[in-house]
């Protein structure tokens, strides 16, 4: 009877070990992955881009949330029929690739070394926008608009922005 005890006892502590060695060893490995994963977010040297990306996006988002709200609640006595006019082109338009064309061409405009460089850099940014937007817009509107962007681009261009601390 005793050999039949000893055997049994062996039998559980064999099998409870069995089973929760390898359940120890995924938890601990699990548990060293993901540690190692938040402390990438958390490195310093990615953080920042994180955050300025993060504010990025909010400022985008708040900027169409509000765009599309004073075109689709414009009352008669807070907005202007006109100006509800002007607006409403701009919410169906797709001014992305105009977006594009002009941060690189706030690029080339930082790069520009010669004032000769700089005016051949903000005519062809001009010239480019101009073309893009006059099949978007009416020609006088796509005129107006692509040197209010241009404008834009020179304010930026001539920034010296500093990054997030």
């Amino acid at each position: 009877m005793k050999n039949f005890g000893a055997g049994f006892n062996n039998y559980w502590v064999g099998f409870i070990s069995g089973i929760m060695l390898p359940i120890i060893l995924v938890a601990a490995l699990l548990y060293a992955s993901v540690a190692k994963l938040t402390g990438l977010i958390d490195d310093s040297a990615i953080a920042p881009l994180i955050e300025r990306s993060e504010q990025t996006f909010d400022k985008v988002d708040h900027l169409l949330v509000t765009l599309d709200d004073k075109v689709d609640n414009a009352s008669l006595k807070d907005v202007d029929l006109k100006d509800l006019a002007l607006l409403a082109p701009l919410k169906n338009a797709q001014l992305f690739p105009e977006l594009q064309t002009l941060a690189s061409g706030i690029a080339n405009l930082k790069q520009a070394a010669s004032d000769f460089d700089r005016e051949t850099a903000i005519n062809n940014l001009r010239e480019t926008l101009q073309t893009s937007l006059a099949g978007k817009f009416p020609e006088d509107k796509a005129k107006e608009l692509a040197q209010n962007l241009m404008n834009i681009a020179q304010v930026l261009a001539e920034e010296k922005l500093e990054p997030l601390q």
